[in-house]
């Protein structure tokens, strides 16, 4: 007996009801993660801007743990990237004598700073060249800055020397005795500097005292008056 067959009218119902199912499938889905989405939406713009979860009753426990979580994972990645007992070569330590400071630039800003604060007091120095050795060029200046120690200048070139052309970077020890020699030298030019100043003020007052002016201060148009004449008020005639 040959098999039976569906006919077309059951064929095409079949059809119908499975892509109704997958249809209707779909348009519940979607209508299920909108109004989730809307309804997660809605909340979140309830809470403050400022607002901040800080107990575990601002929110739900899942997300309050894992808030503790994320604050705790950010705690040990922190705590864990700062240096411990190392510092990194040229550098100084985040907690040392001098925090983040690069000894190698550090030593080389000295050169601009002395040659600014030099030609305060000779204006004459020679124009500052990149590899002139600071021995040569503050060698105008070794009058005063050698009075008391005369290996101050062959110090300040060896370490900027150093900071040239050395491969190694400068310690905080190289740096430390620098920066004391630079700060000696600046103490020293501040010291003429005033005193140049000071000798210049008296030099200039010496000099109007020594030599009056050609016209008589007492006069008024070729006369003596009462007002303007060293004689005393009560001794002119009436």
């Amino acid at each position: 007996m040959p098999p039976r067959l569906a006919s077309r009218g059951v064929a095409n119902w079949n059809v119908l009801i499975v892509v109704g199912s997958y249809l209707a499938l779909g348009i519940l889905s979607a209508t299920i993660f909108l109004s989730r989405r809307h309804t997660g939406m809605k909340r979140l713009k309830t809470i403050p801007k400022p607002y901040v979860a800080i107990k575990g009753g601002d929110v739900p426990k899942p997300v309050a743990d894992l808030i503790a979580e994320e604050y705790t994972r950010a705690c040990i990645a922190a705590a864990v990237s700062r240096p411990t007992g190392r510092t990194h070569p040229g550098w100084g330590a985040p907690d040392g004598s001098y925090p983040n400071v690069h000894f190698r630039s550090a030593m080389l800003q000295t050169i601009v700073d002395l040659d600014t604060l030099a030609r305060k007091f000779l204006p004459e120095l020679p124009p500052l060249r990149p590899h002139r050795p600071m021995i040569e060029h503050l060698k105008p200046l070794s009058f005063v800055l050698l009075q008391d120690d005369p290996c101050r200048l062959k110090d300040y070139d060896e370490f900027i020397e150093q900071a040239r052309y050395d491969e190694e970077e400068p310690t905080e020890d190289d740096w430390r005795r620098c920066e004391e020699v630079v700060e000696q030298m600046k103490s020293i030019l501040t010291f003429y500097i005033n005193a140049t100043a000071t000798e210049s003020v008296r030099r200039t007052s010496k000099e109007r005292n020594v030599h009056p002016p050609e016209v008589d201060p007492y006069a008024t148009d070729g006369f003596y008056s009462a007002t303007s004449s060293p004689i005393p008020p009560y001794l002119h005639l009436k």
